[in-house]
């Protein structure tokens, strides 16, 4: 999602923390990339938008879920960039000590 600048922080409440807390699909996205350079920035960022909703909907502990999750989207989704992307996406949560469930 973006706001009205046109970034890529989602603010979502969190029972676990006061107020709002950002998930930033870019920063998601960079982390993947880090992870697997041969991963398309495009790829990485729309996996990262997605996998926000594989997030509220499954939790932020379950790397292998999210991944399975985000390989059901479009048929062009690779097993590695789904997984890297998963992966990066449970590391933010933990990092950033969300729960979007």
């Amino acid at each position: 999602m973006s706001d009205s600048r046109g970034s890529n922080v989602c603010v979502v409440s969190s029972p676990s923390a006061p107020g709002s807390v950002p998930y930033d699909a870019a920063s998601v996205a960079a982390t993947a990339r880090q992870a697997d350079p041969g991963l398309p920035e495009g790829e990485a960022e729309r996996l990262a938008h997605e996998a926000l909703g594989h997030l509220r909907s499954l939790g932020c502990d379950d790397v292998s879920a999210i991944a399975r999750a985000l390989l059901d989207g479009p048929a062009e989704t690779q097993v590695t960039d789904a997984n890297v992307v998963a992966r990066a996406a449970v590391d933010f949560c933990a990092t950033h000590d969300l729960d979007l469930t």
